[in-house]
């Protein structure tokens, strides 16, 4: 495996998309919710393929939730918890009400949150609930790409209404960011392949598509945070990274070496972690400077690393025993 390929795996995509995240919460420069957007895609990729692959063979529907939600929740729960107590110990303490945001279902329509970032992995678990329903969908539509079309055409249908539910009653769902999920379960459905130069040519488009946008005084703002564009960010956003979407298909195609695979674990930590650390430090720290702020991404990338160390893995470690024990009863 060559270094651009190690460089390169499924694993340190993650931990790029999350470093981008980072660096749009500390700049002006909105490149973080595209990110989130190519986070979906993976994981309309990997989680159908994990639900087709390993759970749907062996083990009921519920074993499949169970093991996805713990993935998601308990580090999430973990870290959650810890925000608030230091919260309470603050100048700043959070409302009590705002514990309701534990749920996690539903967080991205309150607001109950105090990580920052945790809306989309809200939205992340709606879509863990359809995967089983989406896969039944899927296989009815095989290899027919006619139909695979009308699949589209009706996911665009539900990102209308997800829309419509979200800016006329607050309620934000996972059919408001159906295409980048759906965009990843057809690549693996239809078992796409690409190539290094298809790959190549989708980040370079995807490079040229934000430098004419910055480069257009009434679509820029689409591009900086805090600033109204001339319509929704998501939905430029949702746009922008279907350009990336040959770069996905060559990307998951890469193997994943034992680091590789660590990184892509530690993209959650460092998601679920960073915003904590800015919100605290950026007032002690005000004015904020260039200094500062390479100070901040230091303390971040220390407390990410611990909590993936201590908490993500333990976690997990956790986690992958309950699915074993339950395959292992399942098998007896």
């Amino acid at each position: 495996m060559t270094l651009f390929r190690q460089i390169s795996g499924p694993g340190h995509f993650r931990v790029l998309l999350a470093a981008l995240v980072v660096v749009s919460h500390m700049s002006s420069v909105e490149i973080g919710r595209p990110a989130v957007f190519v986070f979906f895609m993976l994981s309309g990729y990997w989680v159908l393929r994990m639900y087709e692959q390993k759970y749907r063979p062996a083990a009921p529907v519920w074993v499949f939730y169970l093991s996805r939600i713990m993935r998601v929740w308990l580090a999430f729960a973990t870290a959650f918890l810890a925000v608030f107590l230091l919260y309470a110990l603050s100048s700043d303490p959070r409302p009590p009400e705002t514990l309701a945001g534990l749920s996690l279902f539903g967080l991205a329509s309150t607001r109950q949150d105090v990580l920052g970032t945790s809306w989309s992995l809200d939205i992340e678990v709606q879509f863990y609930l359809l995967v089983p329903l989406l896969s039944l969908v899927l296989a009815r539509v095989h290899r027919h790409r006619s139909r695979a079309v009308a699949i589209l055409v009706i996911g665009m249908m539900l990102t209308v209404l997800g829309w419509y539910l979200q800016t006329s009653r607050g309620l934000w769902t996972v059919l408001s960011y159906a295409p980048p999920f759906l965009m990843g379960a057809l690549i693996w459905h239809w078992q796409a392949r690409g190539s290094g130069r298809s790959a190549a040519l989708s980040v370079l488009a995807f490079l040229l598509a934000g430098v004419v946008v910055s480069a257009s005084p009434l679509l820029r703002p689409l591009l900086l945070s805090d600033v109204d564009g001339p319509f929704q960010e998501d939905w430029f956003g949702m746009a922008w990274v279907t350009l990336l979407v040959p770069f996905v298909i060559w990307n998951v195609q890469q193997e994943s070496s034992p680091f590789d695979l660590h990184a892509g674990n530690y993209s959650y930590a460092l998601y679920i972690t960073h915003w904590p650390v800015i919100a605290f430090l950026g007032p002690v720290l005000q004015p904020v400077s260039t200094l500062d702020k390479i100070g901040i991404l230091g303390v971040i990338l220390v407390v990410s690393l611990a909590f993936y160390v201590t908490v993500d893995r333990g976690w997990e470690h956790v986690r992958r025993r309950v699915v074993h024990d339950l395959f292992s009863a399942r098998r007896r």
